[in-house]
Order: C-alpha cells, then structure tokens, then sequence
C-alpha cells in the first residue's frame, strides 16, 4: 500500500453513532463534550461584544437595516463555517488551521498560517480585559461615585484567574464557559427582547428588514455593505471548537457539529437583539445612535431595566471571561501542536502528567495577556489598544488563516478525493467566501483609518515578513522534520 493510501484512510470517519470514539493523545481525551465544544464557539464569539460594543458602529454604516445586514452577514458566516466542516471531519488535531493547511496546501504554508493565527486567538484576552476593566472604571465612577476604582485593577486579578483555570484541566476550563457562556447568552437575548417589548420613539416595526426604509437618512449602499463586511467579522470565533479535537469525544462528527450549531445559535440571536437595541432605542432618534457617548445598549438597559440596568454590565463580565477563555483555549493547543511538530520550541509541547494541559503553552499566552493586557495598554491606553488589536490587527489575521483554509478545502478535496469532489462545498462557498473576506480589508483599510490604527497594515505586514524570514531560516540550518510532522492527526480509539 503506499503511503498516499494509507495517509487517506486515516482520514475516513470511522465514528458511529452510538459509539464513543477519542483520540490517541497526552492531552485529556474525551474531556469535552458536544455542548462544551459548542459553549466554547459560542463564548469564543463573545455575543455580548458582537451584540454591544460594534452596533453604534454598524448603526452608522447601515441605519435601521443593521438586523438585515446581520442577516446576510450570517449567511455568508454560514458558508464559511460549511468549508471548514469538510476539513474538520477529516483532520482532528490540536493544531487547529495549522495542520488543516499544513496538510492541504502545505507545511510551509501551514507554518504561515500558524504564525499569522498569533495575530487572532493569541492577542485577543489582554486587550479585551482591559477594556473591560476601562469600562468598569467609568460605569463605577459615574453611576456609584467609586473613583478609587481604575481598569488595571481588574487586569491583575482577572488575568492570573483566566491562566490558572486553564492549567487546572480543560474540563474546568470548559465547565466555567459553559457557566458564563449561558449567563452572557440569556441575559443578552432578554436585553433585545427587551427592547422589542418596549420600544423607544418610532414604537414598533418589522421594517428595518425593510431595504426600503432609512429613518434619520442613515444608511447608503455602500454604508450597507461595509456593514455586512463588519457583521461577518463580529461573528468570528465559530470555529473556535476545532483545537480541541484531541479533547473532545467523537472529533470528526462533535467539532463540525458544534461548528455550525454555534453559527445558527449566536447568528439569530445577534440579529434579534441588534433589532431590539434600535427598537429601544427608539427609530425616530436613531440619527444619534452612532454618537451616543455610552454604549447604546447600557443606555436601553437604563431606561428598561432601571436599577437592573447592571445586568448589561454584567452580560460584559462574563462574555469577556468566556472569550478569554476560550481564546486560550484555542492558542494554547495550537502552540501546542507547533511544538510536538517542531516547528516550535518543543517545550511547548509538554504536558502536565496529570492534568493533562500543556502547561508550557499556558505560560507563554499567560505572559502575551500580561504584556498585551498591562504593558501596551499602559502606555497607549486600554481603549486604544482594544480597538487596535481586536478592532484592525485581529481582522487581518482571521483573514489571512480563513482565507488559506478555504484555498486548503478546494485544493484538498480537488486533487486527492476528486470523487467526493462538490461545486458548492468545495468551489462556491470556498472561493465566493474569500472573495467577500478580501473586500473586507479593502473596505476596512481605504481610506485608511486615523492614527494610530493607520499602522495596522504595517504592523500586520512586518510580522508576516518576520514569519517568512523564520522559516527561512529553519530551512537553512537544514532542520527540516517538522516538515513530515506538520499534517499530522491523531489516531481514534473507541472507548469501552
């Protein structure tokens, strides 16, 4: 038999239903089950900021059809997530896009696609807790007169929590999610029915699906766009489940299964609450939405909610721990898995007897959340490195390893099973959804924003440069093992 051959039964699906299957792995296999591994998407998109923190932005751009530009972002969201589910069913591994594309483009490529996915899941807990901690800061200070209270205080308790579940097991790790992750989920969704219920001035109506209807003369058509563009990339995250492969039970039919549940789950419930943030808002005074000093939905939480307005704030809470957790999660298996591939230091790749976590890799993330979390938001401000890493540098990134796994699905699935070979799967969704992901940074990037978000493209481009040159140099010192590592996945076993 070649090696071809052999290479390609192990990717069949073996899983049955009835059966428990779990992967050959030092990690903790079959920690994880299909409600955890769809938590950890769900929270991983973070529904609270999806549906808060970007809708004075969509608003802007879109005005009153902000539901049905989250609509047709969805759909594109949706197709997105179908192509990763064609390489997710063949390849479980902790190494996430970097063995999908190792395996189907390339190693080298897989390299760069490991290596710009720092830019994504890597960057995202210290930014994101230290705006949380700036909001807290102003939201304490105004409505209780707390002006003791300042944003690094949250940062230097909250960040050591976030490493310490992660080192006491996955199945910890996830439990928490999970706990959050429907706190933040119930609470978000009450908050847009919320506002349905009681709507602002204008009252009631279903026609902001209506292209035709634009109250205050909000939205254009390239505003509506630019819109979808932005929806798609606030619902990033759904593939968040895939590192876990070696964790979870049943891999190749769980992770695909969790990757479009969460899709449909947070795609609907996102539509509904940006309808029920601009109905409570009020239709006849949405022209002042997009300028609102306070986030819109603390401010339709405060005039519906009254002295339980907190509970936004609360929404905020949990969806950052969440996030945080599941962003580490997803960097530190896939560091990991660079690691017992070689292509980084190998002691990534240790793990914990015990526990069963990568212990070393949850030290590295640990220290880029410090330095991140503390250190840059220190000297630029936490808002600004916010909006810096999760608003520009992360869009790049998602871009770069979404784009190389839809390349990976066409060339895969036309060069070595050309006879499961499909023209919607593997040829429209993947080709169409990198055309839309394309756009985005043209629509993103011209014109440039205003300084010092300016810099994105170069900050992106000299890490993509400093990727290259390191590869360059493993191939010149001749290292060249992890070149045969890089694709490989996990053998299954069923469980007795």
């Amino acid at each position: 038999m070649t090696d071809a051959y052999v290479r390609q039964r192990a990717e069949e699906v073996i899983e049955k239903p009835g059966e428990a299957w779990v992967a050959e792995t030092p990690l903790s296999a079959g920690a994880v089950g299909l409600a955890g591994a769809v938590m950890q998407n769900v929270t991983h998109i973070a529904p609270a900021i999806a549906a808060f923190f970007f809708t004075a932005t969509i608003v802007s751009f879109s005005g009153a059809h902000a539901p049905l530009a989250y609509f047709l972002g969805f759909l594109v969201v949706l197709a997105l997530g179908m192509c990763l589910v064609q390489l997710a069913k063949r390849f479980p591994s902790a190494g996430g896009y970097f063995t999908y594309v190792s395996r189907t483009v390339g190693p080298r490529a897989g390299f760069l696609t490991g290596w710009m996915f720092v830019l994504y899941s890597p960057i995202v807990t210290g930014p994101i807790v230290a705006f949380l901690g700036f909001i807290l800061e102003g939201e304490l200070s105004s409505n209780y007169g707390w002006t003791w209270f300042h944003w690094w205080m949250f940062v230097v308790v909250a960040l050591p929590v976030i490493a310490a579940l992660a080192y006491l097991g996955i199945q910890l790790s996830v439990r928490t999610i999970v706990v959050v992750g429907a706190a933040e989920f119930l609470i978000v969704l009450f908050l847009g029915l919320s506002g349905l219920i009681s709507p602002g001035p204008g009252g009631f109506t279903v026609r902001a699906f209506d292209f035709g209807y634009n109250p205050g003369d909000i939205a254009t058509l390239s505003g509506f766009f630019l819109a979808i563009v932005f929806t798609v990339q606030g619902l990033t995250g759904w593939e968040a489940a895939a590192p876990l492969a070696e964790e979870t039970q049943n891999p190749r039919r769980n992770i695909p299964r969790a990757i479009m549940a969460s899709i449909v789950i947070i795609g609907l419930m996102l539509i509904l609450v940006i309808w029920g943030q601009i109905i409570g808002w009020g239709v006849d005074n949405l022209s002042n939405l997009p300028t609102s000093a306070e986030l819109p939905a603390l401010v339709v939480a405060h005039r519906i909610w009254g002295g339980l307005w907190w509970l936004a704030l609360l929404a905020m809470f949990t969806s950052v721990i969440g996030a945080s957790l599941a962003c580490q999660n997803v960097a530190t298996r896939m560091w990991y898995r660079m690691g017992r591939a070689g292509v980084l230091p190998k002691a990534l790749g240790d793990v914990h007897p015990t526990r069963k976590t990568p212990t070393n890799a949850i030290t590295a993330q640990f220290i880029v959340s410090i330095l991140l979390g503390l250190g840059a938001a220190a000297i630029w401000g936490p808002d600004k490195i916010f909006v810096f890493s999760v608003g520009f540098v992360l869009v790049l990134g998602v871009i770069f390893v979404y784009v190389m796994a839809n390349v990976g699905v066409v060339l895969y699935y036309w060069r070595e099973r050309r006879q499961e070979f499909n023209w919607i799967y593997h040829f429209v969704f993947p080709v169409g959804t990198s055309i839309i992901l394309l756009y985005s940074v043209y629509a993103s990037f011209n014109p440039l924003p205003a300084a010092p978000y300016n810099l994105t493209p170069v900050a992106v481009g000299v890490w993509l440069l400093l990727g290259i040159a390191v590869r360059v140099v493993l191939s010149v010192r001749g290292g060249q093992d992890w070149l045969q590592k890089a694709g490989e996945i996990v053998e299954e076993r069923r469980e007795k």
